[in-house]
């Protein structure tokens, strides 16, 4: 359903081919703000991302909210967000098992925000296509961070860590 920054040091642990990117610690001037799909079957969890990332307007804005592998790809489609926040479990499915098909949908780069500490699944994420992991019992700043230099350097991929 459409509708409705500062930049902090955090340590990229990358999975492909142990990247070891710099990145530099202001994020370039953007025209337009960061547009933010968000994928998450729990409400309370969207009510917050949502909130969190209304916060940092202009330089980020929520454009639709799914619960659901369905509702996200309808999302897409309407939605035609930058940045996809993703969760990997979501009401009983797997949205790994549907990576490739959303990114084949879309040029939006995903970012997978999951409560799952399993480090296979984050190297299964990137490895179909995610552009970072990033675990719910991080710090806000760092998702913050997460979607700013996903955005701003589409080729990184890896884990976002609190430094």
């Amino acid at each position: 359903m459409c509708g409705r920054g500062s930049v902090r040091i955090v340590r990229a642990i990358g999975f492909a081919n142990e990247l070891n990117l710099h990145f530099p610690s202001h994020p370039m001037p953007q025209a337009a703000p960061i547009r933010i799909l968000l994928v998450d079957d729990s409400e309370h969890v969207l009510w917050g991302l949502g909130k969190l990332i209304d916060a940092e307007r202009p330089t980020m804005v929520v454009v639709g909210m799914a619960r659901t592998v369905t509702e996200a790809f309808g999302a897409l489609r309407e939605c035609r967000p930058d940045v996809v926040l993703l969760d990997i479990f979501l009401a009983g499915d797997n949205s790994l098992d549907y990576l490739a098909d959303m990114l084949s949908s879309t040029a939006a780069k995903v970012l997978v925000l999951t409560g799952a500490a399993d480090a296979e699944l984050h190297r299964r994420a990137v490895s179909l296509g995610a552009r970072a992991v990033v675990l719910k019992e991080q710090p806000a700043q760092v998702l913050l961070d997460a979607i700013l230099r996903v955005h701003a350097h589409p080729a990184y991929s890896g884990t976002f860590q609190a430094s």
